[in-house]
């Protein structure tokens, strides 16, 4: 009987250290690593598509952070409001730049911070009077630029698509082909009227006397 009260005491207390261990990791711990998190808002007014909470937030590709929210900013506006949480450590400054990215092929979608003159000191970003938080500048990513850009492109290519099935439509290449044809007479012409002038050339070398007596000359009919 005291055996079993003494191994259901040692059951009980090994249950409390696991207890209070799991505890420390979950709350305590996970509450001085947030204590090492900043919060910044981000603005958006182009699409954040596929960005959701819990997204990591990446400096130059380095994990930094996550999104910790995202929301319109009131229900009469189309503009978008990210909260992140970024590491106390990342160099968020007044020139750093936020945008929505892909990663390789898999699409997996993240938030990417880079700084628009990294080689120059420039002040670390604040919150500034009325603002709950310090707010990151957003751009589209090169990805969103080109994807806005395609109608356009693709309305350009089409038009050239037509522009070039109009110069080679029938009545136009009949055009080309008269006048490459004409083209091909004239040459013919010229190229006759040249070996004419030279023939007369080495006849007049020979016999200058020939043009005296004219082209009816035997001897320049010989020469022919």
């Amino acid at each position: 009987m005291e055996t079993e009260k003494f191994y259901m005491r040692v059951g009980i207390f090994c249950l409390s250290v696991i207890f209070l261990f799991t505890y420390y990791l979950m709350f305590v711990n996970a509450g001085k690593e947030r204590q090492n998190l900043v919060r910044y808002g981000i603005y958006f007014d182009n699409s954040v598509s596929g960005l959701a909470r819990g997204d990591p937030v990446k400096f130059k590709g380095f994990d930094v952070g996550i999104v910790a929210d995202i929301r319109f900013v009131t229900n009469d506006t189309d503009r978008i409001l990210v909260i992140v949480e970024i590491a106390s450590t990342a160099p968020v400054r007044e020139d750093t730049v936020a945008s929505v990215d892909f990663q390789g092929i898999t699409g997996t979608t993240y938030l990417s911070l880079e700084n628009e003159t990294p080689d120059k000191a420039i002040a670390l970003l604040k919150k500034k009077d009325g603002q709950p938080y310090p707010m990151i500048r957003s751009e589209p990513s090169d990805f969103q630029a080109i994807m806005a850009s395609a109608p356009k492109m693709m309305g350009e290519l089409a038009q050239a698509a037509n522009q070039m099935q109009k110069l080679l439509s029938d009545k136009n290449v009949v055009a080309v082909q008269g006048v490459i044809s004409e083209a091909h007479d004239v040459m013919a012409e010229a190229s006759a009227a040249l070996r004419e002038l030279k023939m007369l050339a080495r006849t007049l070398r020979e016999d200058p006397s020939i043009i005296l007596r004219g082209t009816s000359y035997e001897g320049y009919k010989a020469g022919q």
